[in-house]
């Protein structure tokens, strides 16, 4: 892997309960955690002294992304669509376990203004795409990024997911890391 200045993550969220065809199933958090860390900690050694990470804060993948970065030192910017109150309805909120409003809430609020970027867009499909957009911008101002992304390798349920942040870094010349949900059981 070449020196990289930014690390992007994007990933699946945690499976609602009445999810038709399970991708990211609440019983492998951890797993995925440690997998995300993991790779983290290799990539670290390619970066220069300020280690830094753009994500949204979904429940889930992102989270879980933004968690790790910090714990090992990285900085981390939340890239929100939205205003942060209409992100939880749509992206956080739903599950009775995990605890991920609160989680969401303290990385939102651990978060220096400056690492903390609400687009105020509408909602919108198209706002989830904007938002990859974004932090690919951010990181590319950096110079060269790396794309994490917990993702099973299929189509997304509309634009802006997952797959869309994947073609995106694979059309800058980025080989993302893909950490498979079912490799993880």
């Amino acid at each position: 892997m070449p020196n990289i200045d930014a690390v992007i993550f994007t990933g699946h969220m945690i499976d609602l309960a009445d999810r038709a065809e399970p991708r990211f199933p609440p019983v492998l958090e951890q797993a995925a955690a440690a997998a995300i860390r993991r790779h983290l900690i290799d990539i670290a050694r390619e970066m220069p002294d300020e280690k830094i990470g753009y994500a949204s804060a979904a429940r889930g993948g992102d989270i879980l992304f933004h968690e790790q970065a910090r714990a090992l030192g990285f900085r981390t910017v939340i890239v929100l669509p939205f205003a942060p109150v209409l992100f939880e309805k749509t992206s956080v909120s739903g599950l009775a376990g995990g605890g991920w409003v609160a989680r969401f809430h303290a990385l939102w609020d651990q978060s220096p203004p400056r690492d903390r970027i609400d687009m105020d867009l509408p909602k919108s499909s198209e706002a989830y795409a904007a938002c990859n957009t974004r932090m690919i911008e951010l990181a590319r101002a950096r110079g060269i990024y790396h794309l994490v992304a917990l993702w099973d390798g299929k189509g997304g349920d509309g634009p802006g997911g997952t797959v869309d942040l994947v073609e995106k870094a694979e059309a800058d010349g980025d080989n993302p890391h893909i950490i498979r949900p079912a490799d993880l059981r």
